[in-house]
């Protein structure tokens, strides 16, 4: 047998090799394999008869199985090509052998030491499926669905990682974005809808983050770098939400539903979310309550129910389903006419800028906001204006389909109102009563994170019209007014643009 403890991987790339029917020659093999080792920080295959004895073990196996080789080779030019015999697709399409069993039945026993332990529910999953492998020489008694390719290439090593406290080299690419190296600090892993997630800190950042394994292009140790560990508790974060993906706004709120008396024995077999309670209205109404945070996760899992669950409060969570919904109906008529889903939406140019005037600024702040060809200069005059509260109606736009930003809080302020549709902004721009007389509300479409950028950027600018230290007569300085306009959820939606 191959003397390595590296053989049961190369013997896995080799088989992805050969399973695309391809042929290869013994450098590409080798080529293959050593960039996969390396990654994983495995010994690499240094010689030709480290190669040799590795296919002598697989055609071993071959042997045992079917009695002759399974892989074959044929000279041209000078070199020699290998490939899987015509009919043989993978080494692993077999049933056990005793020994395979017997090593399975050793890894069950292990197993079953961590039944019952919190966070450990998924063993008694995986127990069932090694069962079924045990047992499969006789029939198949079960189906499971499968997750991502990404789960049986990283899982054991972010796993390992974690538990060895080591720093990873991560090649991350999300969804029709460019890819990204980051470093990574990895503390917990998290499945939810048939995804992993690796919960982790970058290198000098402050918040854990969730990263999807099906986005992780490459992932490899860095020795190089000291693990930073975390005092979390995992099963705290995760208490108070659905799904993985923390809101920016982490207020836990108290959601009531109102459930078709039909849909109760679902709900009471798989809650929504540990808090659930339900309480029996009459025949053919109950009512669901939840005490969790609402995020993108959440409003998926009501989405699935259809006319069968209603959102009865907050009422603002209320209307944002209701968007939802006109959109959707929007997007099922507009392809049922042959049409786009989404009609008039041409990006225009938006804008926000503070135009500076003179020193005393503070007392009357000045802006502009376009649209294309339109514009409005308007004036903030409560210089007690919240500025914190700004900063918070930005945010929302990140992940709220609808939000609104007041300038100047008083009877009549000026209004941008930003409503979301995929990655395009509706845009309505009230003027308040320091506007020109000629200027007339206006509206239109612009970019999402175009205009999150002006708005951020714009108003980070009127901080300047603040002086840099105390005067009479004006309660802030140009430090205290910045700083509570940053953001650092605005500032990382702009840098993953």
């Amino acid at each position: 047998m191959a003397n390595t403890k590296d053989y049961a991987f190369r013997e896995m790339v080799y088989d992805q090799c050969f399973s695309t029917g391809n042929e290869y020659t013994c450098k590409q093999l080798m080529d293959i394999v050593n960039k996969k080792l390396k990654k994983r920080e495995m010994k690499l295959i240094q010689s030709r008869t480290t190669f040799m004895q590795d296919m002598i073990e697989m055609n071993g196996k071959f042997n045992t199985l079917y009695g002759r080789d399974g892989i074959i080779h044929e000279d041209r030019n000078k070199k020699r090509y290998y490939r899987y015999r015509h009919g043989i697709d993978s080494i692993y399409n077999h049933e056990l052998t005793q020994e395979e069993v017997e090593n399975l039945q050793q890894v069950r026993a292990l197993l079953q030491g961590f039944k019952g332990m919190p966070d450990f529910g998924w063993i008694d999953h995986l127990l069932t499926r090694l069962d079924q492998n045990i047992i499969g020489s006789q029939k198949e008694v079960a189906s499971f669905e499968g997750g991502t390719k990404r789960d049986v290439e990283y899982l054991m090593l972010l796993f390992n990682a974690i538990i060895h406290r080591q720093v990873l080299d991560v090649e991350y690419r999300k969804f029709f974005d460019d890819s990204e190296n980051i470093i990574l600090h990895p503390y917990y892993l998290k499945q939810y809808w048939r995804r992993w997630y690796l919960c982790a800190k970058r290198e000098g950042g402050k918040d854990i983050e969730v990263f999807s394994l099906d986005c992780m292009e490459s992932v490899a140790i860095n020795n190089s770098i000291k693990y930073k560990s975390t005092k979390t508790s995992f099963k705290k974060y995760f208490k108070d939400m659905v799904g993985v993906n923390m809101p920016p706004e982490t207020n836990v709120e108290h959601i009531e539903l109102w459930i078709d008396a039909s849909l109760a024995p679902y709900l009471i077999a798989m809650p929504i979310h540990p808090s659930q309670t339900i309480r029996i209205d009459d025949a053919q109404n109950c009512t669901v309550m939840l005490d969790t945070m609402i995020n993108y996760e959440l409003k998926q899992e009501l989405m699935y129910y259809g006319d069968r669950l209603v959102v009865k409060s907050p009422a603002y969570f209320r209307d944002e389903m209701i968007e939802t919904l006109e959109s959707c109906k929007g997007a099922y008529k507009n392809i049922g006419q042959g049409s786009p889903i989404f009609t008039g939406m041409e990006p225009l140019l938006f804008s926000f800028n503070y135009i500076h005037e003179d020193q005393n600024d503070w007392k009357d702040i000045h802006f502009r906001i376009s649209l294309g060809p339109t514009v409005l200069d308007a004036t903030m005059t409560d210089y007690h204006n919240d500025w914190g509260y700004i900063r918070t109606r930005l945010e929302r736009i990140v992940n709220h389909s609808r939000t609104v930003v007041e300038l100047f809080d008083g009877n009549e302020p000026t209004t941008i109102e930003l409503k979301k549709e995929g990655d395009m902004l509706a845009i309505t721009v009230t003027p308040n009563i320091y506007a020109s007389k000629d200027q007339n509300p206006f509206s239109g479409w612009a970019r999402c994170k175009d205009v999150v950028k002006q708005l951020y950027g714009g108003l980070l600018e009127c901080a300047k019209a603040f002086p840099q230290d105390y005067v009479d007569g004006c309660p802030f300085t140009y430090d205290v007014v910045y700083n509570e306009m940053k953001s650092e959820i605005i500032e990382k939606y702009l840098k993953e643009a």
